[in-house]
């Protein structure tokens, strides 16, 4: 077990004369050194701009669930989550609020631990996708991954002169950026896409982060883990336009048609038309990154 300095939290209770237990009874990393979870800032997002605010904790956000496209939300393709530049890839999002508990040393926090986990894995394996540790085998190098990230905590007697910029003196936001990078994303592509669309419509990646930090005297802390679900859906080819589609190559009906009215389509104002014939195009096929909208 490791030492425990004056400046810790159990150091302040053996100072008062109030530790009847043995030390390990009150020594533990992730009461030092505390993940109050997933956040993110005020956001507006328009035609062209996103502007986000670095979450406080006075109007932080809470952010653990979240869904989108494995492909493609609305014709943005998903490139990895969150995704800074994609309003429908949760751009604002990715906050860990961390906190330290020490009274008299501060932490820095040095990384992030991520794990990743498909919720009710083993149904897929009776469908192609050979499953592991919740996850398919042929990705299994993409489980695991460390964002390196830099913020300095000061302890809970700090004056409240000490800026951290979260609202709280003892209280710092991390942003984790990607929480899944684009190997994985590209890799759960290559594995699910095969898979009938009445078989994969959605699934459940379990992202789980722990933070670690190094203290003023060089001990090494380790967070309470925290847990995050990103539904990534496929939906496209069943025959129905669904939320995130433009339209479906299996559908009967082509929903990529429209009338030309003063010089764009009818169907989306963005397409310059001469002719009714310039708002007629054709729904991208399942697999491709831009399934399931219109080209034209």
């Amino acid at each position: 077990m490791r030492n425990v300095k004056a400046g810790s939290v159990l150091g302040a209770v053996v100072a008062l004369g109030l530790c009847a237990a043995p030390a390990a009874a009150f020594f533990q990393d992730d009461l030092v050194f505390r993940t109050a979870g997933w956040f993110q800032g005020r956001s507006t997002i328009s035609q062209g701009q996103i502007t986000c605010e670095i979450p406080n904790t006075s109007s932080a956000i809470s952010d653990g669930i979240f869904s989108t496209g494995l492909w493609n939300t609305f014709g943005q393709q998903t490139l990895s989550f969150p995704d800074t530049n994609n309003p429908f890839g949760d751009p604002c999002g990715g906050w860990l609020q961390l906190r330290n508990n020490l009274l008299v040393e501060s932490l820095l926090v040095d990384h992030v631990n991520l794990k990743l986990a498909i919720a009710n894995a083993r149904r897929f394996k009776r469908f192609g996708v050979p499953m592991r540790n919740g996850f398919p085998t042929a990705c299994r190098g993409f489980r695991r991954a460390t964002v390196f990230a830099s913020a300095l905590i000061p302890p809970v007697t700090a004056g409240s002169s000490t800026i951290t910029g979260s609202g709280t003196v003892n209280v710092a936001f991390v942003q984790v950026l990607p929480m899944v990078g684009p190997e994985a994303i590209q890799c759960l592509r290559e594995q699910f896409s095969p898979l009938p669309t009445d078989v994969f419509v959605a699934f459940p990646l379990v992202i789980t982060a722990t933070a670690v930090a190094i203290s003023d005297a060089n001990d090494t802390y380790v967070s309470n883990p925290v847990r995050y679900t990103l539904t990534l859906r496929h939906t496209c080819g069943n025959g129905r336009v669904d939320d995130g589609e433009q339209c479906d190559p299996a559908a009967t009906l082509n929903t990529c048609v429209g009338t030309c009215q003063n010089g764009t389509c009818s169907q989306n104002s963005a397409i310059a038309c001469a002719t009714n014939a310039d708002c007629i195009g054709t729904c991208v096929a399942q697999g491709n990154p831009e399934e399931c909208t219109c080209g034209y």
